[in-house]
């Protein structure tokens, strides 16, 4: 199911990091109005999706956007704007919250990669501590359950093809919020 999954949704995948601001934290050049920004569209993000699958998946747990509100009350970002998105992503099975979940926990390998880039940008220095993207191994330890947890499924092909196109929606829906927050709205609260 997993290379189901990958297979599915690796365009996706690759044309919303495209549009990413997590390339400028790759290339150094990130700055700290843009950094706001991608953490809080991570924040809206995992906010969102994290609260649908932890609906239908008991054993989900996630600290992603307790980390991501630390850092941006840290760097004294409104939030607020989070509750403009809520309605529009849900998830209405089980099967559905396993492709979400599979967005989610696959991202925050990427994160990891990017955590490793962070000491090299010159105008997020001043940040004594990031929390989201903080490098820590712990962080993969939701991947390590999902991986687990999903061998444990027995899906019917209707299960799959629900799970796959959450997958999918989920892409769209990050895609949707990094397209749709401009720096502007990740000044100072």
């Amino acid at each position: 199911m997993l290379n189901k999954f990958r297979d599915a949704t690796n365009t996706l995948h690759t044309k919303i990091e495209e549009g990413n601001l997590a390339g400028d934290i790759m290339s150094h050049t990130i700055s700290l109005e843009n950094y706001k920004l991608i953490l809080l569209q991570n924040f809206i993000a995992y906010n969102v999706v994290d609260k649908e699958i932890a609906k239908y998946i008991p054993e989900f747990s996630s600290n992603k956007a307790n980390r991501l509100q630390e850092d941006l009350s840290n760097l004294k970002v409104d939030t607020s704007i989070y509750k403009e998105f809520e309605d529009q992503f849900s998830i209405n099975s089980i099967a559905e919250a396993w492709g979400a979940w599979y967005v989610v926990e696959g991202s925050v390998l990427g994160g990891m990669m990017i955590s490793k880039e962070l000491i090299h940008c010159e105008l997020l220095s001043n940040i004594e501590k990031h929390h989201f993207f903080n490098g820590d191994r712990s962080s993969v330890e939701g991947w390590r359950s999902f991986g687990k947890g999903l061998k444990q499924v027995a899906f019917t092909e209707a299960e799959e093809l629900a799970a796959i196109n959450k997958a999918k929606e989920t892409f769209k829906f990050f895609g949707l919020i990094f397209n749709s927050l401009k720096p502007a709205q990740a000044v100072n609260a």
